[in-house]
């Protein structure tokens, strides 16, 4: 199926699945975001919200291309398919790097979604051939920040007095003899 990632990225809950987005998800996503708990919210965008379908276009519509995705997880529930988390992700080439958001609704936080859709949009952002990776939290978001930790994110000073910045090299180490990153010259010595 066009645009759905493969399981092996990692382990997701039975029923549930990540996919890109696209524009015909737009409604879908702004009744996600609705969704979310006012303090999952107040996390995910770094302040208050005004309106839900803007937010939903910002990450869908607007500049879509190659470099700048969504992915959202979904779930079979008895009245239907529901979003239950989401990821985007924008390369920023002045800069050059990435920059990730994410959020995961409330009953379905702990369960290893927020992992998937990271490893996803990881597995993305290289497959482009970008490798560095970016993201800004509030300093207050013990969650996000234990988050970040554990997935090897380096913490930094955001230009934003009241976020952390949580920075990620996603290029594989080189092989000190050939400067070549070490997967390659495995192969190339198999």
């Amino acid at each position: 199926m066009s645009g759905y990632l493969s399981p092996v990225l990692a382990d997701l809950p039975s029923g549930v699945w990540i996919r890109t987005a696209f524009s015909r998800d737009l409604g879908n996503l702004a009744d996600y975001f609705e969704t979310l708990s006012e303090a999952s919210r107040y996390n995910r965008f770094m302040g208050g919200v005004g309106s839900f379908s803007v937010l939903a276009f910002e990450c869908l519509i607007r500049g879509c291309r190659a470099e700048r995705f969504t992915l959202v997880a979904e779930s079979l529930e008895p009245s239907g398919i529901a979003m239950i988390a989401e990821a985007s992700y924008a390369f920023d080439r002045d800069k050059n790097c990435g920059e990730f958001a994410i959020s995961v609704s409330d009953r379905w936080q702990n369960r290893g979604l927020g992992s998937a859709l990271l490893c996803a949009v990881q597995c993305r952002a290289v497959s482009l051939g970008f490798f560095d990776l970016f993201g800004e939290t509030l300093k207050a978001n013990e969650h996000m920040k234990a988050f970040a930790r554990k997935a090897g994110f380096e913490f930094n000073r955001s230009s934003d007095w009241r976020a952390v910045r949580l920075d990620k090299n996603l290029a594989p180490p080189l092989n000190p003899a050939s400067s070549r990153p070490i997967h390659q010259a495995h192969l190339e010595n198999s």
